[in-house]
This record gives C-alpha cells, structure tokens and sequence, in this order.
C-alpha cells in the first residue's frame, strides 16, 4: 500500500521520516527552497541499501537544480543504483517503468525530456545510458533497445544525432556509431544476425549520405579496400591502400 507524505515543511520532519525508514542519520539532506514531496511503498527498513541524498544545490543563491544521487566512499567497494524506476505487466495494456518529460512554450530557450551524464576523472570506465532489451519468452517478440518516435504537427531535425561538445572539442569521440562486436571486445559473436543496418522507405530516396571526398571501407578494420566519390576529379574512386586501382569518370 503506498502511503504518502505530504509537502515537507521542515528538515526536522524529514529527519524524523529517515530515522523510520531506518537510514543513517544525515543521509538525508534538503537544500533551502525546496518542497519534496516523498512516496514510500510499505515503509520497509531501509537499512541495508544505500543512502538516500538530495543535492544542497538548491540555495537562496541558485535554486535551479536539485538531484538525487548515491556517494561510494572512497575505499568502499558495491554495486548500487541511486534512484530506481520499475514497472510489471501482469495485467493487459501498456506499462512504462519511469516517464521523462520536457515541455517548450516559451520564448526562447531549450527543454529536455532527459539528459544523461557520465563523467570519468580518473581514466576509468564511465557510460553515458545503457540501454538492454531481452527476450526471456523463448519464444519471439517484440523487444527494442530503443525506439525513437518523432513526429507532431510539423516537421523534426532528426531522429539521432551523434555530436561533439563545442565546449571539449578535443574529446571527439573516435567513431561516431558503432555495432559492437569482437573488435570492441564486447563479445565472440556478431551483434545483430541478419543485417548491421536495416534503412526502409526513405521520401527523399537518399538511404545514406556522405560528404564528398570521404570513402566507405570495405575490408573492416584494416580499411585498405576504399571507395569514394572524389569531387576534385569528378570520378568513383576505388582505392586499395594509397592506390588508386580503378574510376568511373562522372
């Protein structure tokens, strides 16, 4: 049963909700200016998780953002999530395990629905979204990694954009999209079975376009076997290494 608790107006009664959920004391922690409003399923003894922390990044002097995040102390070693969104479907219809939502009627400006960070200090590992869709049915199914939607009254820029910070430019990502495999070291096999890329009906009859002078490798990694489109010379352009091999005078 889910019980509620109404707006909190003071650090006091927040206190006094943490110690019943049994986390340590000072685990929870409200910045100036806020007004959570917390939902707690069954009241269930919270000791053995992770802390709860809420940013003090919401003060008289910027009350913009405030977040929920887990700290590992240095030295401790676990594997925890931070905030967790799930949802079953035992029933009929549709169930989303978590809704993010960005709405734009201003005058100017920009909104996101989502905005996922991960940032690495120390050379190690660290991913931005991780995304996993399986199918347990053994059966098939429907099952998507992501699926993107976009539609509306008039028309949208694009579905994926792959960018580089203009604040880091020299953190250009090596390549832009990658279908993992043995390569990356993700695993032995191949990661899709019928095709790497599937383009159905586009209204411009373009499936894929590059810019003029660079070539599509295709001899994998060792990228020797090259064809182009030279726009100096006017020509189709099969290379092998610097070698020019063959062209097709345009």
């Amino acid at each position: 049963m889910q019980q509620s608790l109404g707006t909190l107006g003071s650090v006091a009664l927040v206190s006094f909700v943490a110690a019943m959920l049994g986390t340590a004391a000072g685990s929870v922690v409200l910045g100036d200016g806020t007004k959570p409003i917390l939902r707690i399923w069954g009241m269930e003894d919270g000791t053995g998780d992770a802390p709860l922390l809420v940013a003090t990044t919401a003060t008289e002097d910027s009350f913009d953002n405030s977040a929920f995040y887990t700290v590992v102390p240095e030295g401790e070693q676990v594997d925890t999530g931070g905030l967790g969104a799930m949802a079953r479907l035992e029933g009929r219809g549709r169930a989303v395990g978590a809704t993010l939502y960005g709405e734009n009627d201003g005058e100017g400006g920009i909104v996101w629905g989502s905005n996922s960070i991960a940032v690495s200090y120390n050379g190690r590992p660290a991913v931005g979204m991780e995304v996993n869709g399986f199918n347990y049915s053994d059966r098939p199914a429907t099952v998507r990694g992501i699926d993107i939607v976009n539609g509306g009254s008039a028309p949208t820029e694009f579905g994926l954009g792959v960018m580089t910070s203009n604040d880091h430019p020299d953190g250009k990502p090596r390549y832009g999209i990658v279908l993992a495999g043995p390569e990356f070291g993700h695993a032995r096999h191949s990661p899709a079975s019928r095709a790497g890329l599937v383009i159905d009906q586009i209204d411009s009859g373009q499936a894929v376009r590059i810019a003029a002078g660079d070539y599509i490798a295709l001899d994998g990694a060792d990228a020797q076997v090259r064809l182009r489109y030279n726009p100096e010379a006017g020509q189709i352009e099969f290379h092998n290494g610097d070698d020019l091999v063959y062209s097709i005078p345009l």
